[in-house]
């Protein structure tokens, strides 16, 4: 029997997903997952990666550290995934990758993509960061694609802190793959221990104003990079890759991930009836409320609140209630006329984030989509 950590993680993994354990790799961040997938598949210096324009900066960063060049393109605003009317428009003579980003749960397209991706020669990477747990075309997320990859950062359903791993489906694209993992940096005794910290704390010392003011100096401390961050100091300033950015997962957190993923389906399950309630009362209320498509199974690791003035939404919030729902980062910028305003949700929405933490005790801001911004 094999009691290396990272295998036992890797094997719980590849049940989730549903594939060969030796189909997953593991490594220190989902970016770094996908810099490597960009590897493997030997993407060149001056090779142009299709990426959703609504997207985190991890992103194009980690298609810089490969020599490539990100080409951004619109997104539908229904779904907030990528527009593949919008990649067909994109595809030229240096295209070799369509990034299929799912966004806050919801899968992209990827039968579309796919389609597009086929009639070039093109490879689809499905970014499944946000999407562990949900479901495209009766399959987990991840599964359709040639090649996926994901996250377990701080927020997201199973955390483990820092953390990610790719999937490819393609057995000589996972052997390259593996291979390296094998050869990528080991996470150091002091960036484990200081993530150890970290991890405990974030789970433990509270949601109200200490966690708020804990959090805004562990920002601090990461942009100094003094603790280890989501996205360092040097990837906020520059396009080079940063020293040690290319590593592989630790045995501990692979030890905390195998015992987290067990509590997946519950959670995401948790994630998915809070929501519906969010559905239910927008919907009521002839309000914009999240969309999902047929034959595609939002995890819900947020909620998309469409409202008139984010800014002005979030300040009273703040000012108002104790608690901290995720609205920053969903799609808030778009205005559209039918969006909701702050005083026609805020009551309501906490009101019933209060009824359901109330009578689920399982219910958290990192499990269940209300997470710090």
């Amino acid at each position: 029997m094999n009691d290396d950590p990272r295998d036992v993680f890797r094997a719980r993994i590849s049940k989730v997903v549903g594939v060969l354990p030796d189909r997953v790799t593991l490594f220190a961040k989902g970016r770094v997952a996908l810099f490597g997938i960009l590897k493997a598949l030997d993407v060149r210096p001056g090779d142009e990666v299709i990426v959703p324009a609504f997207t985190c900066v991890a992103v194009p960063n980690a298609i810089a550290y490969a020599g490539a060049v990100p080409v951004y393109v619109d997104i539908d605003p229904s779904t907030y995934t990528i527009d593949p009317a919008a990649v067909s428009a994109a595809v030229g003579p240096r295209t070799r990758v369509i990034l299929a980003q799912n966004t806050f749960g919801l899968s992209a397209d990827i039968d579309a993509l796919e389609s597009i991706a086929s009639r070039h020669g093109l490879t689809v990477v499905d970014d499944c960061t946000h999407g562990l747990g949900g479901r495209y075309g009766g399959r987990p997320n991840g599964l359709t694609a040639a090649v996926s990859f994901f996250s377990t950062q701080w927020s997201k359903p199973v955390s483990t802190g820092l953390g990610g791993f790719a999937i490819a489906r393609d057995p000589a694209t996972a052997a390259l793959l593996r291979r390296l993992e094998e050869g990528a940096e080991e996470p150091t005794p002091a960036r484990v221990a200081i993530l150890r910290a970290l991890l405990f704390a974030s789970e433990h010392v509270g949601r109200g104003r200490l966690f708020r003011a804990g959090r805004a100096a562990y920002r601090t401390m990461s942009r100094l990079g003094v603790v280890p961050a989501s996205s360092d100091r040097e990837e906020l300033s520059g396009i080079d890759m940063p020293d040690g950015f290319f590593a592989r997962l630790s045995p501990w957190q692979a030890e905390i991930g195998a015992q987290r993923i067990r509590n997946l389906a519950h959670d995401v399950g948790s994630r998915q009836s809070i929501a519906a309630r969010y559905t239910a009362f927008l919907v009521a209320h002839d309000r914009t409320s999240a969309v999902e498509p047929p034959d595609v199974t939002h995890s819900f690791l947020r909620y998309p609140l469409r409202v008139r003035e984010r800014a002005a939404f979030v300040a009273a919030k703040r000012a108002e209630y104790d608690i901290d729902i995720d609205i920053v980062r969903l799609a808030s910028e778009l205005v559209v006329d039918d969006i909701v305003t702050p005083d026609a949700l805020r009551g309501e929405l906490v009101r019933r984030f209060r009824l359901a933490r109330g009578k689920d005790r399982s219910f958290s801001r990192r499990r269940h989509g209300v997470t710090p911004v």
